[in-house]
């Protein structure tokens, strides 16, 4: 997977931008505030049609409530054009459109495949459950486009449920029909449950290897995922029904939904020990950089590999990583680097003013 051309209207600091891509190694350079993260967060704005920062509803332009996102890119050898029309009123709305052909949300989402690494990423273990969460949905839902539905469907079974928990927590409504929801839960979350167990069982299969690469600290590694029994399907419905049934009281009583996938957790462990408790910010970083170079290895797929971006991270690294990391990438990759320093290293190189959108380019062969 290889982008051609980004082009950007209104978006964030973007009054308007055209650019042409010509290198598998693009470095975007530029003091803070001048739009580098920005640029990043177009290109995964394509795949995911989300924003990964929290201040999403700042995307569009000041003063303006219209935003367009084009994105040219070649996928196993054919050139396409994705174009993202947003509308900002009372919410924010979205048309998609692929080779000029409208297309639904759900049809568009994915066609562009990226992973990012971001600074916040180093604190993945250290955060509520909820991050952890977050980061494999997102990576599940760029595989599995099924993924993302049965989400939304989960999410809206359990707003229904805790909706009827509540109401009876109150001396209101059936309990009768908590069965129907519990059921509807159940299949939902089984299938969840089941994806996130096969994606954990592929990033277990060289995780201790790739980090032992990175960190040269020989230590075997394994990411333990904490949700409910099973191997199979059927195993896991089984094990879902009885715990709702288990903990039906404490539901009713607290008005909550305690069983699920949306109480699943993940952790790093090595010999029985949690690795967060005692591993260095250096140590975290070989940690996180393993599991992103596991997602890049995920969502390759036929030989066609996904876009990396790296949002101001070499500086986070240290020599050894660093050079680890750029070696891995080499022809392997089409990636995006933001940086407030130049980088020595062959690409194209983008250098980002303090005017919004005003963009010197050069491109770095080899000596």
């Amino acid at each position: 997977m290889h982008i051609k051309k980004i082009n950007l209207k209104n978006f964030r600091n973007y009054p308007e931008l055209d650019l042409n891509i010509t290198s598998e190694m693009v470095v975007l350079s530029g003091p803070n505030a001048v739009g580098k993260t920005n640029l990043l967060e177009s290109v995964y704005f394509g795949s995911l049609f989300k924003s990964f920062r929290d201040d999403a509803e700042y995307i569009f332009l000041k003063s303006t409530n219209d935003a367009q996102i084009k994105i040219e890119y070649e996928d196993a050898g054919e050139t396409h054009l994705l174009e993202i029309f947003l509308e900002k009123r009372e919410r924010i709305f979205a048309n998609f459109k692929i080779n000029g052909i409208k297309k639904k949300r759900k049809e568009a989402q994915g066609s562009l495949k990226v992973v990012i690494f971001e600074p916040g990423d180093v604190e993945l273990f250290t955060k509520a459950p909820e991050a952890r969460r977050k980061y494999f949905n997102m990576v599940l839902s760029q595989k599995h486009p099924e993924y993302l539905e049965l989400l939304a469907n989960y999410k809206k079974a359990i707003t229904q449920k805790n909706r009827l928990l509540s109401e009876l927590k109150q001396g209101r409504g059936n309990e009768q029909e908590l069965d129907s929801w519990n059921e509807q839960l159940a299949s939902f979350g089984t299938e969840i449950i089941n994806y996130r167990k096969k994606f954990v069982s592929f990033l277990n299969q060289n995780l201790s290897e790739v980090y032992t690469s990175i960190s040269k600290f020989h230590r075997t590694i394994e990411l333990v995922y904490e949700t409910l029994a099973g191997d199979t399907e059927e195993e896991i419905l089984k094990s879902y029904r009885a715990e709702l049934e288990k903990h039906r009281a404490r539901e009713l009583a607290s008005g909550l939904s305690l069983v699920g996938p949306h109480r699943d957790d993940f952790f790093l462990k090595s010999e029985g020990l949690f690795l967060v408790s005692f591993s260095s910010r250096g140590e975290q970083r070989s940690q996180i950089l393993s599991l992103k170079i596991l997602e890049l290895e995920y969502l390759t797929k036929d030989g066609n590999p996904p876009i990396l971006l790296l949002d101001d991270v070499l500086s986070e690294l240290d020599d050894t990583r660093r050079t680890f990391l750029l070696k891995y990438l080499q022809g392997k990759f089409q990636t995006f680097i933001t940086t407030t320093h130049p980088l020595e290293m062959v690409g194209q190189h983008v250098t980002l003013s303090p005017a919004s959108a005003e963009v010197e380019q050069e491109e770095v062969g080899q000596q």
